[in-house]
């Protein structure tokens, strides 16, 4: 399981005659918009997930600057959220890759992928507070990686995926800053998770086409269907639409995102558009925004006809998302490419909904 299956993909001569067509589909309504359109600023190296915090206004973006054995520190850039700008650094002596805020207390989680832990930072101090371990550490060899988190402020739990062929969940207590138990049987390599925190449901995606449906109150399955038996796919990103019952799953060998019924996985839709890595569900909008990280584009689409409203090519690969609280900017992490790694640092994009 290389690291490009936890966070990208890698090139491949389909990709760009898929990026290709993409683009010239969406010449007949209007070309992909140009990233000079938008502010963009560059931020470091080895940028992943973003969080924005609205109680400081400040946007959160975790990296791991280094992939050298020797240098395992990270690092979680301040940006003002206005401007893009650098307001300040946060140092962490695991690399930071996912990310999960909880304004409220106030805590940042930070996913050490390659450690098998999650960091929590005191967002007020900058300062860690602790390393929750989650994987067996006593042999390197064999450690399990994190992958995506999930908060559940409703029932005080973090919920972390262990990317392993056999499946686990790692939950959290909050409130107790522990590990308290570790769901297993959730499919080969599990990635992405979503949390209703209302309907007191837990869903997760892994790489054998599978979405789990959990209780949150019990941490027990309650349901596990292969969607679409018929086609091998490994899952990598899931956003959840619970008012309408559906949710929108990536997976970066489809050149299309899938949109599923949470009652029963079946097939809603497919939406057209280009293998896919990272996607996001607005409710303020009606929105699903998507990032085709190696076809170097972005694009919004409506998530009431599933056509897609609007694309922005990127000069390098778009990785994350996030939102401001009302639903009215974008924020993407865009990473530099083989060739350009160490050399150019990877750069934050917002987009202003409104004027698109």
């Amino acid at each position: 399981m290389n690291r490009h299956t936890f966070y990208g993909y890698k090139k491949s001569g389909f990709i760009a005659f898929a990026a290709a067509l993409l683009i010239n589909s969406l010449s007949a309504n209007a070309a992909p918009l140009p990233e000079k359109d938008f502010l963009a600023a560059p931020v470091g190296h080895g940028v992943y997930e973003l969080a924005y915090d609205a109680s400081q206004n400040v946007l959160f973006a975790a990296s791991a600057p280094s992939f050298d054995k020797d240098k395992t520190d990270g690092l979680v850039y301040k940006l003002n959220p206005e401007t893009l700008k650098t307001t300040g650094n946060i140092n962490t002596h695991r690399r930071a890759f996912a990310t999960v805020l909880d304004e409220d207390n106030p805590i940042l989680y930070i996913g050490n992928t390659l450690e098998g832990s999650v960091t929590l930072i005191d967002t007020r101090s900058g300062k860690e507070i602790k390393t929750v371990q989650l994987s067996d550490t006593r042999n390197p060899k064999e450690i399990v990686h994190t992958r995506e988190m999930v908060l559940d402020k409703k029932r005080q739990r973090l919920y972390v995926s262990g990317v392993t062929q056999k499946g686990i969940i790692w939950v959290i207590d909050t409130q107790k800053q522990q590990h308290i138990g570790t769901i297993e049987n959730v499919g080969e390599y599990p990635t992405g998770l979503a949390v209703d925190e209302e309907k007191g449901r837990l869903y997760s995606v892994n790489g054998n086409g599978e979405l789990i449906v959990l209780d949150a109150n019990t941490n027990k399955i309650v349901s596990r269907i292969k969607v679409e038996p018929q086609k091998k796919h490994f899952f990598l990103n899931i956003a959840l639409d619970s008012k309408h019952d559906r949710a929108f799953i990536t997976d970066p060998d489809l050149p299309s995102v899938l949109v599923v019924s949470l009652k029963d996985g079946s097939i809603i839709h497919h939406i057209d558009v280009i293998n896919s890595l990272a996607v996001m569900y607005n409710d303020a909008r009606n929105e699903i925004y998507i990032t085709h990280r190696n076809a170097q584009l972005i694009t919004i689409v409506d998530s009431e006809t599933y056509k897609v409203k609007a694309s922005i090519a990127t000069a390098a690969l778009p990785n994350s998302l996030a939102l401001s609280p009302d639903g009215h900017i974008l924020y993407a992490s865009v990473k530099q490419g083989e060739k350009e790694i160490g050399k150019k640092p990877d750069y934050i994009i917002k987009v202003e909904l409104d004027k698109i």
